[in-house]
């Protein structure tokens, strides 16, 4: 097997959108509901979550705001990368 020390951005999506989906069900947040929370769109909140779109900064910040979490728990970590 071939080590890599990259990421793609097709896995950087799944993770994140992953990620997302855990933490909206920890917080008991619907969709429409982390929408408001965040002031982003609701068509943008599910692309992010059926891993159609990349994640802006603009949209990771909104994010760890409406859930009380970190980037990090978000994001993937170096660790993930094979």
């Amino acid at each position: 097997m071939i080590k890599k020390d990259y990421i793609s951005e097709i896995e950087f999506i799944d993770i994140f959108a992953d990620n997302l989906r855990d933490l909206m069900i920890e917080a008991d947040l619907s969709q429409a509901q982390l929408a408001e929370e965040s002031g982003l769109d609701r068509s943008t909140i599910n692309r992010l979550l059926n891993k159609r779109t990349m994640p802006t900064a603009k949209a990771i910040m909104n994010l760890c705001y409406a859930l009380g979490c970190t980037y990090s728990d978000l994001l993937p970590t170096y660790s993930l990368v094979n």
